[in-house]
């Protein structure tokens, strides 16, 4: 697409101010877009992608600013006016301009091109006085001394540290340095720590005398956007000024630091050879490796989880696709088959498949499901239910009716009336007896989010149903999901994965707690798939902060951790399909004889 057409699409998009707040409002990192008049689409895709400041270079030819780097580049009709002055005035006449900084990096000699420069600027009468638009001389520039000479709407960026004292900085717009003056740090990986102070002396004594700053000749990859925006520089050098502005938009919701969490370290006081009386099943959602990691992380290098020694590695494709969803997940789990995304509890060709509590229960085990989900939520539901799609929530709750679940602890709340004739709802507090199947709901669907004051109810409810059950004479089986980890994955929000993961680690400790105090209880901890292909790329263990990033906001095919404790919990290490956990679970309760 060439230019012209690119105008006549974009101007009237910009002349009827159908971009909203998005593009023309203050982001908290401000992206310069250097060499602008370089992209297929000068000043229009660094100003829609909302960067603070735009860089046109100039050299003056035959009394005409053309936006250029050397005179053999000039191209006829790409002049100054053209490609950024007419634009700006449109958008002025119109109402819908924003502030925005316009570096003038003069190529051709300072004095003559400079008074071409106000000769221009004085054709836009709106743009010099209105106040939107900061013109900002650099590039060949006239001597400090002289700054003061020029019309105050032409001011300067300065390229010295050692004079800030001695020139006026009135006409200072802000300061700039090559950064290969003190770095060779390519963008990979991390700066060494002599370079990465002299940076960071040259930041705090710009910031003394309350200048912006830019580095210019910077890295231009994720890692240097990063750290440049977390070292506390003001102008963010760019190339690539859409990319930019996108990945820093987001960089807050990527970071992670918060309170640290107490965790607890397994005896491993069990005999592991003899065989479990009792199993808890405890499901991640999309809690994945990495996940797990950034937990780690935040918490300053502990988890409970963490405290595991018998690990495993878990394939997760469903039967009909590479990638699967919680329901075929789960359904793996419960039942020993691989089905079909969206199944629950029921094969490819629609058969209905046994599952654990069904199998459980007729062994004489008591039965119940601990989730920070709806009852009726994918994961939980295909330990009990049978339909061939998530979405038929009826189907599953008349699948419950008649399940062999002793308890429930969830959300679902909204239909509590429905099923009050088979499950008693009762409160936490109150909750002391399995003896009739008993209900208690946490949230109208889901239990509320770690954010939004769930507090401690999934630690606290795991300690509750172990109380109870250990009351009585039976062993029992339970699954345990911490659903909103995957929540965090699907919205790409650091601190939602980081905070829901280590409340699920939370109950994880009460989980070992239990089995060190019986000797007899396996406790397995999983997923049922990854969500969103979330890496690590930086932070602080000794700060306990994290900083992530995405690959999608979908589920992805990578392998998933299992960690075992307690009697036979040797037998759940390798790599190994989901569908073997169910496999494994029968041969060491001996659920097959």
């Amino acid at each position: 697409m060439r230019i012209k057409q690119f105008l006549g699409l974009v101007l009237p998009v910009l002349t009827l101010g159908c971009i909203g707040q998005f593009a023309f409002g203050q982001e908290p990192y401000k992206v310069h877009s250097h060499n602008d008049y370089e992209q297929e689409f000068p000043f229009f895709e660094a100003y829609i992608n909302d960067a603070a400041s735009i860089e046109v270079d100039l050299f003056l030819k035959n009394n005409t600013l053309y936006a250029t780097h050397e005179e053999s580049e000039i191209i006829e009709g790409n002049t100054f006016s053209k490609l950024y002055l007419d634009p700006l005035k449109r958008m002025q006449e119109k109402g819908k301009l924003r502030d925005v900084q316009l570096l003038i990096d003069i190529k051709s000699e300072a004095k003559p091109t400079l008074v071409e420069i106000q000769n221009v600027l004085k054709k836009y009468p709106g743009l010099i006085k209105g106040g939107k638009v900061k013109f900002v001389i650099s590039g060949n520039r006239p001597k400090p001394a002289d700054y003061a000479n020029y019309p105050e709407y032409i001011l300067f960026d300065h390229q010295s540290i050692d004079d800030l004292d001695s020139i006026p900085l009135e006409k200072v717009a802000m300061i700039s340095l090559s950064f290969q003056r003190f770095s060779v740090w390519n963008g990979s990986g991390r700066m060494v720590a002599g370079e990465l102070d002299t940076v960071q002396y040259i930041l705090n004594k710009v910031q003394a005398y309350k200048k912006p700053f830019r580095f210019w000749a910077t890295p231009d990859t994720k890692t240097a956007w990063s750290r440049m925006a977390k070292l506390g520089v003001d102008f963010i050098n760019t190339d690539n000024p859409a990319l930019a502005h996108n990945y820093l938009e987001s960089l807050d919701t990527k970071m992670y630091t918060g309170e640290i969490k107490s965790t607890y370290i397994p005896k491993y006081n069990f005999d592991p050879n003899s065989k479990p009386r009792n199993i808890i099943l405890m499901i991640g959602d999309g809690n994945g490796l990495a996940q797990i990691t950034a937990a780690m992380i935040a918490n300053k290098g502990s988890l409970s989880v963490t405290n595991i020694k018998d690990i495993g590695l878990i394939k997760t494709s469903s039967y009909d696709d590479l990638i699967t969803d919680s329901a075929a997940g789960a359904t793996a789990m419960a039942t020993g088959q691989k089905t079909n995304n969206r199944a629950i509890g029921s094969g490819p060709k629609d058969e209905v498949l046994n599952n654990l509590v069904n199998i459980a229960f007729s062994k004489g085990y008591r039965t119940g499901i601990i989730t920070t989900d709806a009852i009726y939520g994918a994961t939980p539901s295909s330990f009990y239910a049978h339909v061939k799609d998530r979405d038929n929530t009826q189907g599953i709750l008349q699948d419950l009716k008649n399940s062999n679940l002793d308890f429930f602890i969830s959300g679902g709340k909204g239909f509590e009336t429905e099923l009050s004739h088979i499950f008693k709802s009762t409160t936490l507090e109150k909750f002391n007896t399995v003896d009739n199947k008993t209900a208690i709901y946490l949230g109208d669907n889901k239990m509320p989010t770690m954010k939004n004051g769930r507090k401690d109810m999934l630690p606290k409810s795991m300690e509750k149903s172990l109380n109870v059950l250990s009351s009585g004479n039976k062993p029992f089986f339970m699954v345990v999901e911490g659903a909103q980890i995957d929540n965090g994955g699907h919205e790409n929000q650091v601190s939602t994965i980081v905070d829901e993961m280590l409340d699920f680690d939370a109950a994880v400790a009460e989980a070992l707690k239990f089995a060190d105090k019986t000797g007899n209880t396996l406790v397995l901890i999983t997923a049922d798939h990854e969500t969103s292909g979330f890496g690590i790329v930086g932070g602080d263990i000794r700060k306990g902060e994290v900083q992530g990033d995405f690959l999608t906001m979908d589920h992805t095919a990578i392998m998933v951790p299992l960690f075992a404790y307690g009697p036979q919990a040797q037998n759940f290490r390798g790599i190994y399909e989901n569908s073997e956990i169910f496999s494994k679970i029968n041969a060491v309760l001996d659920l097959n004889n």
